[in-house]
């Protein structure tokens, strides 16, 4: 699945729900992201400093396990890179690519009780790096290969979009049937486009937009709350499921807001 780009000037990652810019961390971070838990992703710019491969420079920033060969799969191409894992605790993992001498140096750190649950998830937003133009790269990855080659992207259309951009454009026709009382129609209309969690926040946002309209309207706001309590993704830890509750619980406290005798 992907996700929405979020850029960070020239760069951009496919950032899903649960990540959240990272405070926390020093200056001079080209992008940092963090979830609920302190599980976070750094990417910072480096210099190549006359490494005569991408292996030597993980070798002195990261210091653990053997590099292993990964790709940056950009808006339009695909970028080899290499991937290591650090030493020491709370467990990490380095990523570095290259490109003009320059190297996007990317850092994941997740709690060791975490790392089932968060590692895979950070590192698929690491691996949807794009700098925003082709990458140049101009050393090897291994000592002895090649320069890597960097390739156009086949993009295929993504299914998940086209059914967001459906329920948008279904988006105007569902306020007008909940606004008519026309409940079971509008949800029905709504989950046959999509039955999981896109058709549910887009019932959420149709009933917000329609108790807007009609702030006194009781059967509006008790389909609105229960569609606000649905809004969310099965979740994965007892830390998601709390930041779930929270995120429901304030939404529906502003249709309450909303809502008017």
């Amino acid at each position: 699945m992907t996700y929405p780009r979020r850029r960070f000037g020239s760069l951009s990652l496919e950032v899903p729900p649960g990540l959240f810019p990272d405070d926390e961390a020093p200056e001079g971070f080209a992008a940092a992201l963090t979830a609920a838990v302190s599980a976070t992703l750094r990417i910072r710019m480096i210099a190549l400093d006359g490494a005569p491969d991408l292996a030597e420079v993980l070798r002195g920033r990261a210091g653990g396990g053997p590099p292993r060969q990964v790709c940056a799969m950009g808006e339009a191409y695909v970028w080899p890179g290499l991937s290591a894992a650090m030493e020491g605790s709370p467990r990490r993992t380095a990523y570095a690519f290259e490109s003009k001498g320059q190297v996007w140096f990317g850092t994941l750190s997740v709690p060791d009780d975490l790392w089932t649950d968060y590692a895979p998830f950070l590192e698929g937003v690491m691996l949807s790096l794009d700098i925003g133009k082709r990458p140049a790269p101009s050393v090897p990855l291994f000592a002895g290969a090649g320069v890597p080659e960097v390739s156009q992207r086949t993009v295929l259309p993504d299914p998940v979009e086209g059914m967001r951009q459906r329920l948008a454009e279904m988006g105007e026709e569902t306020v007008r049937l909940i606004l008519a009382l026309r409940f079971d129609e509008a949800e029905m209309r709504v989950r046959q486009i999509d039955s999981d969690i896109y058709g549910a926040n887009a019932l959420a946002d149709a009933y917000e937009a329609a108790l807007h309209q009609s702030p006194s309207d009781q059967n509006i706001l008790d389909r609105a709350v229960f569609w606000a309590e649905h809004a969310f993704p099965e979740p994965h830890t007892d830390i998601e499921a709390e930041a779930y509750r929270t995120g429901a619980a304030a939404r529906v406290a502003r249709l309450r807001n909303v809502f008017r005798v």
